[in-house]
């Protein structure tokens, strides 16, 4: 959903953006920041164990209150992953510095407040807490509330791959789905590493994978990268790969290929006019031929005729 407003009606769109967050999230009270417009939008969709949704806005200060946890069932961890913009984050006498790629986790049953000055935008996930507290298990350390996550920290692996699903889910929501069911253990990984602990069970194995396939998204397009390359680069055995990735049928090499085929879907409907054969080998195919037979197994059809459905769409 979005509101936008001029100067003129900046309360009265305040007031029904209030009421947009409180309903999407939880509670809350927000001031309006200095400007002669206003602008919100709020899109979301619901993930096995978690809410996921991405948000953009023009300044403001977003408040949680003792009022509006009185009047909450139930409590949530949110995580923020910032996507432009800059913010504090306050809760529990912290206060977090959050720039774009950064993460930060707070908990909906304390009082929190955002100050968040000019355009910013956020991927928002939240998880019940009775959920996340299954995962860590009994024993887990207090919450790392208001503690920044930093993007080249091991914890960045995780805001990486929920800032990645939310931009999927507006594209191809079924590989969203696919893709999230690891995303609560994910989380666990990330609050254990923030709360200074080192992950173990399958939070860490979820944890691994992710880093993997992090890896593997940033050197998909290069012909000679092999499984070997794959675990060298993540100090991991060929072994532990082919574990981590053993519910995928056809393992890691079909993995591999099908982030090949995204890389190579992107680039067709992005330049209708580039050759098949340069797509090939700019998105890791070794040869034409194989490419023609990876993108027709994974998406029923040519690259041609992909090419002609994507220019239809666009023509619309």
């Amino acid at each position: 959903m979005e509101i936008a407003q001029t100067r003129a009606g900046v309360r009265e769109s305040f007031a029904e953006w209030e009421s947009l967050l409180s309903e999407s999230y939880v509670p809350l009270m927000v001031e309006p920041g200095d400007g002669d417009t206003f602008h919100g939008r709020i899109v979301r969709s619901s993930q096995p164990g978690f809410d996921l949704s991405t948000v953009s806005a023009g300044g403001q200060r977003i408040r949680r209150t003792r009022r509006g946890i009185a009047k909450t069932e139930g409590e949530f961890l949110l995580v923020s992953i910032l996507t432009e913009g800059s913010g504090l984050l306050h809760q529990d006498d912290r206060v977090a510095l959050v720039r774009p790629g950064d993460m930060v986790f707070y908990d909906t049953s304390r009082p929190y407040h955002w100050d968040l000055d000019g355009q910013w935008s956020q991927v928002v996930v939240q998880t019940p807490l009775e959920v996340l507290r299954q995962q860590l298990g009994p024993g887990s350390a207090p919450l790392p509330t208001a503690v920044t996550v930093t993007a080249d920290s091991a914890g960045g692996v995780v805001a990486g791959f929920f800032r990645d699903l939310a931009r999927i889910q507006q594209s191809a929501p079924g590989h969203a789905a696919v893709l999230a069911d690891n995303g609560v253990k994910l989380l666990a990984s990330a609050v254990r590493l923030a709360s200074g602990e080192i992950p173990s069970g399958q939070p860490a194995q979820a944890l691994s994978r992710e880093q993997v396939l992090s890896f593997m998204r940033t050197r998909c397009a290069d012909p000679s990268l092999t499984i070997d390359d794959i675990a060298r680069a993540c100090l991991v055995s060929r072994r532990t790969l082919y574990r981590l990735f053993g519910d995928v049928e056809d393992g890691l090499s079909a993995v591999l290929r099908r982030m090949r085929v995204e890389c190579a879907r992107t680039l067709l409907a992005r330049d209708p006019g580039r050759a098949t054969a340069t797509v090939a080998l700019a998105s890791g195919f070794a040869s034409e031929r194989h490419f023609f037979r990876a993108f027709r197994l994974e998406t029923g059809m040519t690259p041609g005729e992909f090419r002609m459905l994507a220019s239809s769409a666009m023509s619309i």
